[in-house]
């Protein structure tokens, strides 16, 4: 089986890690701003349900708790950290202890749960930057699996056990011209790969879950052009739908990444 996962990171515009600071600004303000957030988890809720695909939303709990529940309703709902936090310090300079993290799983859990009415078993770091500390808690708070690392495209994809939970990881290889591609839809928002370059990618893998990623607000706000015009934002939604349409139309099944969880049984633990 092949089974397509879409995910999407539901947190504040444009969000970056700064020095001394444990939650994200958003670009170069040293604000929280949510205007490009709500706005994109709105087209792509509808693109979803066009295409009859229940998506998986990573949410950062302080922006679903601002932005609301309504436009994710009938897709999953993971966690996302509260406040996109730089969990292991790598940018900030203040790598989070257990007390710390404890207080930021407790908070974003109750936020989920108290909005969707069902509490989240998925979690992404934000960054895609996780450590040993933070995933050693997460089963402790219902986490059953995570997504916060690349793994190497080949025929077989499978879930893997680490750190007590399933890992699915966001798939990364090489593109024809050897450059490396992952399935974060980034580099194409931001005008730099074609949505064939994701078909093509996807076409290598046989068996296993095929994670493609992406943000809300990158569907109407660029990380190097700011805000899009609407012209700009119909052909970002076009190329997101091409995507997906194209590998459903190479027998990808959609399916959350808890029933993902549930569908494929994951080797020994390697954490």
């Amino acid at each position: 089986m092949r089974a397509l996962c879409v995910t999407v990171d539901f947190d504040r515009d444009v969000n970056r890690a700064v020095p001394g600071r444990r939650e994200a600004v958003c670009g170069d303000d040293m604000c929280k701003r949510y205007v490009s957030s709500e706005e994109g988890v709105s087209l792509l809720s509808e693109l979803l349900d066009d295409l009859n695909v229940r998506g998986t939303f990573f949410a950062e709990a302080s922006t679903l708790k601002c932005v609301g529940a309504s436009s994710v309703s009938g897709h999953e709902v993971a966690l996302h950290g509260y406040d996109h936090e730089d969990f292991t310090g790598c940018t900030s300079g203040i790598p989070l202890g257990e007390d710390e993290i404890r207080e930021i799983m407790e908070r974003s859990v109750n936020v989920v749960k108290d909005l969707t009415g069902t509490a989240p078993r998925g979690f992404r770091a934000p960054y895609m930057k996780a450590h040993e500390p933070l995933m050693n808690l997460l089963k402790e708070y219902g986490i059953t699996y995570d997504s916060s690392e690349y793994a190497n495209l080949g025929r077989s994809m499978m879930p893997y056990r680490k750190w007590g939970i399933t890992e699915i990881p966001v798939p990364k290889g090489k593109d024809a011209s050897g450059r490396t591609i992952a399935a974060y839809l980034w580099p194409m928002h931001e005008g730099d790969r074609a949505p064939a370059e994701y078909a093509e990618m996807a076409s290598a893998m046989e068996e296993g879950v095929f994670v493609i990623a992406t943000h809300t607000w990158h569907m109407v706000e660029s990380r190097k052009r700011g805000r899009m015009n609407g012209a700009d934002r119909e052909s970002n939604l076009s190329n997101v739908r091409e995507v997906i349409g194209s590998l459903i139309d190479m027998g990808y099944e959609p399916v959350t990444m808890e029933q993902a969880r549930g569908r494929f049984s994951p080797g020994p633990d390697s954490g």
